[in-house]
Formats: C-alpha cells, sequence, structure tokens
C-alpha cells in the first residue's frame, strides 16, 4: 500500500507540475499572438491557464488529502520563438497530451482501488481530450475534412 500510495503521489506531484507548466506557457503564448484574431485567441489562451492553475490546485489537493507535500516544481517549459499561431497551436496540442498520460497513468494506478481518485482522472482525462479536439478544430481551415 505504501508503494502504491508514493506511485500515485509522485504522480500527482508530476500533474501539478504540469499544469503549472501550462500555466507559464499558455500566459507567455498569449502575449506572442498578433494580428486580427489577437483578441480572442489571447482571451481563450488565459481562460486555458486559469484552467490549468485550477486543475494544479485540484491536483495539489489530492495530494494533501493522502497526507503528503505538494511539489513545489514545475514542468518543463520549452522557451518558444515561434511567430504562427499555428505553429503555437501545435505545441499546445503536444503539451495538453501530454497532459492526458499522466492523467491516464493517475488511472492505471487507482482503477478500482480508490473511487475519488479514479473520478478525479477520468474527469481530468475528459477535460484535456476536449481541450486537444478544440485545439485542432482551431489548427483546421474551413473545408478541411
Amino acid at each position: 500500500m505504501a508503494a502504491s500510495k508514493t506511485s500515485v503521489v509522485d504522480t500527482l506531484n508530476r500533474i501539478v507540475e504540469h499544469e503549472l507548466a501550462g500555466v507559464v506557457r499558455y500566459t507567455q503564448y498569449s502575449l506572442m499572438i498578433f494580428g486580427h484574431a489577437r483578441i480572442p485567441i489571447i482571451s481563450w489562451m488565459q481562460a486555458q491557464a486559469i484552467e490549468a492553475i485550477d486543475h494544479a490546485r485540484m491536483a495539489g489537493e489530492e495530494v494533501t488529502s493522502l497526507g503528503s507535500k505538494v511539489s513545489l516544481g514545475i514542468g518543463d517549459l520549452v522557451g518558444t520563438h515561434h511567430d504562427s499561431v499555428d505553429e503555437i497551436m501545435t505545441e499546445l496540442v503536444l503539451h495538453e497530451e501530454a497532459g492526458i498520460v499522466l492523467y491516464r497513468d493517475l488511472l492505471a494506478l487507482t482503477e478500482g482501488k480508490n473511487v475519488s481518485l479514479e473520478e478525479f482522472a477520468r474527469q481530468q482525462i475528459r477535460a484535456e481530450e476536449l481541450h486537444v479536439n478544440e485545439i485542432k478544430k482551431m489548427l483546421k481551415k474551413r473545408g478541411d475534412a
């Protein structure tokens, strides 16, 4: 049980770190957008940054509920110098897909063992999959199948 709890806490802390990196990433990218669609895109990115901090907080609450300490780390921050909104959005797809992997790891560790954490993982997987789908739709051009 102790090894299982340690694995769950480690995974939750990796989620916290990943989501915090998402806050930085979405905030930075929102400052790099120029052109006709700037206002709706930066508004969307700012909302995603707020959602990422909420996800980090929720994962951190799960860590403390297990009697452990929340990581003070932050996930990988990839510096980007892209000028294209499409390139930035493609990077965001990769970031969100990495988050799905972490939540799936959490689900695998908790499935059938902790209903609360299992449901948390499932809800977050759904949220992240919706984000990926939304970004992919944003990347499509009119008339694309």
